[in-house]
């Protein structure tokens, strides 16, 4: 059955089109993740885990112990 789908579609530029799109987002997806002005921003996201949920609560306004009520 696959191949008699197969043979019938006619329309190759569609499968290539979807094919560059992908090379072409991921290639800018790669270079907005290593480019150098975001180190300072992955630094501060990789602290994250290590300070707790104090920060977290913090920023919003909100203590621990409220919370838990």
């Amino acid at each position: 059955m696959k191949q008699e789908v197969l043979s019938n579609f006619d329309l190759p530029w569609i499968p290539l089109t979807g094919l560059i799109l992908f090379v072409i987002c991921f290639a800018a997806y790669c270079y907005w993740t290593f480019r150098g002005d975001n180190k300072a921003a992955y630094d501060e996201a990789s602290l994250i885990p290590l300070e707790g949920p104090s920060r977290t609560y913090a920023a919003k306004g909100e203590h621990i112990n409220e919370r838990s009520k």
